[in-house]
């Protein structure tokens, strides 16, 4: 029961931030190192920051969705890159 709860703080935290339109100190971390080293995947953006996989994953997908990155490429080769409209958005 305790991993449900955890589990619902975590996305009600998601949420907010998300629903602000603000970026938590970490995710904020993860846009600045993407921003300067554009075109890594996850596994070596994550090794990178000496984050896990899985944080540097969640946060990806949140710069996703608020339009603040983009991939390209392929899955095996592609990479991250900074979308030219973050400075109005971040």
């Amino acid at each position: 029961m305790g991993a449900i709860v955890r589990t619902n703080g975590q996305l009600n935290g998601q949420l907010n931030g998300q629903l602000n339109g603000q970026l938590n100190g970490s995710q904020k971390e993860t846009l600045y190192f993407i921003k300067q080293h554009e075109g890594l995947n996850t596994t070596n953006i994550a090794a990178g920051m000496q984050k896990p996989f899985r944080t540097v994953d969640k946060h990806i997908r949140v710069l996703l969705q608020m339009e603040l990155v983009e991939r390209r490429g392929s899955k095996k080769t592609g990479g991250y890159y900074i979308i030219d409209n973050t400075n109005s958005k971040a």
